[in-house]
């Protein structure tokens, strides 16, 4: 029996309701279930692919200026090295903000 792949630890400049208004469409045909703080996300057909996991960490500040700082923990519930790459390629295409 093979075993999921590693969890994915990540630090995001995301409040949780900005976090919220993203997954989803980050995930497109795929199904986005709970909120605020735990989601999970399933296949198209209903396979679980992964939970995620939220938590809001303290504010970065650079002179006047304050980020939001998000804790995501994702672990896949999937044995399938294609729909965890896959999952990963989606989220950080959603998530991924314009810049230099």
């Amino acid at each position: 029996m093979q075993a999921e792949p590693a969890p994915v630890e990540l630090e995001m400049g995301y409040s949780i309701d900005e976090f919220a208004g993203v997954l989803a469409p980050a995930m497109r045909d795929w199904a986005v279930a709970g909120g605020p703080h735990t989601w999970s996300v399933c296949s198209g057909d209903g396979q679980p692919l992964a939970t995620i996991d939220v938590a809001p960490g303290a504010d970065r500040r650079v002179g006047a200026l304050r980020l939001p700082v998000l804790h995501v923990r994702i672990r896949f519930e999937t044995t399938s090295a294609v729909h965890a790459a896959e999952l990963l390629r989606r989220f950080e295409r959603g998530f991924h903000r314009g810049g230099g």
